[in-house]
């Protein structure tokens, strides 16, 4: 993409009339001086003229040097605005930065017109120690901030400007304006383009930004549509409900990211990123979490050391909680979560901590934790027999649909060893060691 700048012949660094010549002596349409002062109201030092067959106006507005261009049909074209050079996009101080440190900023400009084909100018004096005058060096930024053109006076040497020719770099003009729509007044524009797995699209657009004081990002299709914006929350801003869950689950545990989902198929969600460092650990420990609009738990993704902890509160479906009470009547503090298509419950049955896995339709599986004072007979003599050096830690005993049953131990060394300090070990229901485990 490249901006068609608008200027029929004369410099973008303009200079006002302060004591120009009144409207009224020139033949300006009363159409024009109209939707000029509607626009404009209380605009001062005021010096109309013709440019081709627009009508152009120096003038200051609110306090500053203003260009505006109207077609003789009263429509307005164009309006450029002297900005302070202390103040600049963020994106272009940066980029002055790093490529022209050394010169001087003369002008800076914003230009907004009717084809919505916005842009940043900005002048700097080149210091030339061959020269008594310094080059000026003209520099054209899109409205997000990314240098589109550079125009070097007749006789300087060849530049190389950054970014002007990376077509990663440049984000379609449907996306910019659709972006500027949907988040009027966002501050620190950022793009990327990223690529995607399926054939129709093979790659989308994000805009990271300031909204509204708060870190957003944005997602674009090439042709402009947008379809999901991912808005950051501090703790303490975040939904009553997803607060409370945090709260009351996790309080031990580091946030690192939270968010509010908003999709273009309006389902919305929350996600909450939290990470636990516990004693002796080389990584975190790391929750996923998803809420829906309401606030309710519906997705956890955790290390699998974890499975057991912080589960779902879903609804089953009629036909699994049927085959659930059916078959363990009187269980308590009932919590559910989904697990790769399945229903799985955590529960307390019968005094012991119990797992139980559901197909839509069907029993799958039970994992009843062992008391590991009172292991079965077969399992406590080999235990004795052979793993004397390890103490157990944690059993349970599995019982599933095909009948093939186990038990599984864990254990962990008594002493320092040089090989392993903790086992898992597989026993079949007989009690006896499965080796290929």
């Amino acid at each position: 993409m490249r901006i068609q700048y608008y200027f029929s012949g004369l410099l973008l660094c303009f200079a006002i009339t302060l004591s120009g010549q009144n409207s009224s002596s020139r033949d300006i349409p009363e159409v024009v001086e109209k939707n000029f002062s509607k626009k404009f109201p209380r605009a001062e030092n005021v010096s109309w003229d013709k440019i081709d067959t627009n009508y152009k106006v120096d003038c200051f507005f609110n306090g500053r040097g203003t260009y505006v261009e109207f077609a003789p049909s009263g429509k307005w074209v164009l309006t450029v605005t002297d900005l302070d050079v202390d103040n600049l996009h963020p994106l272009i101080e940066s980029y002055l930065t790093e490529h022209f440190k050394k010169d001087k900023i003369v002008v800076f400009e914003q230009a907004v017109s009717a084809d919505k084909k916005d842009y940043f100018y900005v002048q700097i004096a080149h210091e030339d120690k061959n020269r008594e005058e310094p080059w000026f060096i003209e520099l054209f930024f899109d409205k997000t901030g990314n240098i589109e053109q550079v125009k070097t006076p007749e006789g300087f040497k060849d530049l190389t400007i950054v970014g002007i020719d990376d077509p990663n770099n440049q984000t379609p003009a449907q996306v910019i304006d659709e972006w500027q729509k949907k988040f009027p007044k966002a501050e620190e524009i950022k793009w990327t383009r990223k690529e995607t797995q399926g054939d129709s699209i093979p790659y989308y657009f994000v805009g990271t930004f300031i909204f509204k004081e708060q870190r957003t990002r944005a997602k674009f299709n090439p042709d402009g549509r947008w379809f999901e914006t991912r808005t950051e929350f501090l703790e303490k801003e975040l939904y009553e409900p997803v607060l409370q869950y945090i709260e009351e689950n996790h309080w031990f545990d580091e946030l690192k990211i939270a968010e509010k989902v908003t999709t273009s198929d309006r389902q919305d969600y929350y996600y909450v990123k939290l990470e636990r460092l516990q004693k002796g650990q080389t990584r975190p420990y790391v929750f996923e979490l998803f809420f829906d609009k309401m606030g309710k738990l519906t997705k956890a993704i955790r290390d699998q050391e974890l499975k057991n902890q912080f589960l779902l509160t879903v609804d089953v479906p009629p036909l699994v909680a049927k085959k659930f009470n059916s078959r363990f009547a009187n269980a308590s503090d009932v919590k559910w979560e989904t697990r790769e298509g399945n229903w799985v419950s955590h529960f307390i049955y019968r005094n012991e901590v119990t797992v139980a896995e559901f197909s839509d339709t069907t029993w799958v599986s039970t994992i009843v934790e062992q008391d590991i004072k009172n292991l079965y007979a077969p399992i406590q003599r080999t235990l004795d027999n052979d793993y004397s050096d390890y103490k157990v830690i944690y059993a349970e005993k599995t019982t599933r649909i095909d009948h093939k049953d186990f038990y599984y131990i864990e254990l962990i060394s008594k002493k320092k060893k040089e090989g392993d300090q903790k086992l898992g070990l597989f026993f079949d229901k007989t009690g006896k060691l499965k080796k290929d485990s």
